[in-house]
Parts: structure tokens; C-alpha cells; sequence
């Protein structure tokens, strides 16, 4: 299945906002992750691009999400340096890896959901029962259990998002590409909502209705 590129309307906004604002947006998202129990604490870390660079900026090793600020944020380059004084995540490797294969995408968002992780560790393929569900997930490529913080991993993941805009990480959680920071939040709040559902349905013993094949054909058909 195609990756859904961006849309013009993602592109324009995304290029027109400046570094404070992305900054602010990204802080925004880590306080509503550990609100929503989609992190726990340092449980995950969020990246973005500086507009008009070859550099992203990503949480710094040990930040907690919900209690981000300006100063949490390490500055790493395309090529794998650290040029700021902050010492980034352990997994900058997996957000470095998906920013070189995928020069579409400005955010990149790593967490460890529950539920997204449990239909994985059951090997339940996940159910799309709404169109945002297939909107905004489309598919989802699975990578097995590799350790975190390696290059293994990145390498992994980096092959995984040239297929997907969703990625999880077995047994560990899952990384979600967006061009802007809103719509990689959203795709985050569908996987885990479709996940749950998908989890509800294997509970009943029951095979739900999922979204029509003609959605997906209108979505392919009008390039969306």
C-alpha cells in the first residue's frame, strides 16, 4: 500500500510556522500524551525538523513529556551530531533514520501506548472499524523486538516508514510520521483508538464490520 503523501494545504501551513511555534505545538503534545496515558513519564520522545535546516530537534535523554520547555529539547544534524548542549534520547537514531528516508515528513513521534503494543504482543492485525481510523492510520508495518537505543532499530524502522506512516515497535511502542505536529498527534489518537477497539472486538470473540473497501478506493482515487 502507498504511503499517503502530504497534502499541499499540510505543506503550506507546516512551511509558514516558525521555529517557536513548532516548539510550542510539540510541547503542547507532550503534556496531552502522558494526559491521555499514552506515555508515562519519559516513556517516549518527540522530534521535529527546524524549518529551512538539515537539523531536528528531539527530547533530551530522561525529559519527562508532560513537563516539556524550550530548554528540553537536544539539536542533532542529519549527519548524526549533537550540536546543541543537551544530550538527546536514546532512540535519536530511529528519528535521525526516518528523517533521511523519509524527506516528506517534519515530526516524528515516539511513545509507548498500551493498547497498540498489546495488539502486537497478541498478534492481532488491527482493525480500521471509522474512516479516521483509515484516514489517518491507512497501514501499519510491525518490526520484532530489537533493542532500544541501537542502530539496529533505526535501521529497522527506517525501512519499516518508506511503507508507513505508523510503525510499532514490538514488545515497545510505536513511532508515527506526519509533515506537521498536529496531524502526527491525531494519527497517534487514531492508532490507539482503532487498537482498543480491535482489542474490545478479540475480548466479545467477535469479527467486526470494518470500513468498505469503496472508502479506501475513494481515498486512493482522489489522492488522499
Amino acid at each position: 500500500m502507498k504511503v499517503k503523501l502530504p497534502m499541499v494545504s499540510e505543506l503550506t501551513l507546516n512551511n509558514r510556522k516558525d521555529l517557536a511555534c513548532v516548539l510550542s505545538e510539540m510541547i503542547d503534545v507532550g503534556r496531552k500524551v502522558v494526559e491521555r496515558g499514552l506515555a508515562v513519564g519519559s516513556g517516549g520522545n518527540l522530534s521535529f525538523r527546524v524549518p529551512g535546516t538539515k537539523t531536528f530537534l528531539i527530547t533530551g535523554t530522561g525529559t519527562q513529556l508532560d513537563q516539556l520547555n524550550k530548554d528540553s529539547f537536544a539539536e542533532v544534524n542529519l549527519n548524526g551530531e549533537v550540536t546543541g548542549s543537551i544530550k538527546p534520547s536514546s532512540e535519536f537514531r530511529v528519528h535521525l533514520e526516518s528523517y533521511v528516508a523519509r524527506p516528506d515528513i517534519d515530526v516524528c513521534i515516539h511513545l509507548h501506548p498500551q493498547a497498540s503494543v498489546l495488539t502486537a504482543a497478541l498478534n492481532l492485525p488491527i482493525k480500521f472499524l471509522t474512516v479516521d481510523h483509515v484516514y489517518y492510520v491507512r497501514n501499519v508495518v510491525r518490526i520484532p523486538w530489537m533493542r532500544a537505543g541501537t542502530q539496529e532499530i533505526a535501521d529497522a524502522t527506517a525501512l519499516a516508514v518508506k511503507r508507513s506512516n505508523v510503525v510499532i515497535l514490538e514488545n515497545h511502542g510505536c513511532v508515527v510520521l506526519a509533515p506537521s505536529v498536529q496531524l502526527a498527534y491525531t494519527r497517534v489518537l487514531n492508532l490507539e483508538e482503532a487498537s482498543e477497539l480491535t482489542l474490545r472486538c478479540h475480548d466479545l470473540g467477535i469479527i467486526p464490520t470494518e470500513v468498505p473497501k469503496a472508502y479506501w478506493e475513494y481515498l486512493e482515487a482522489n489522492n488522499l
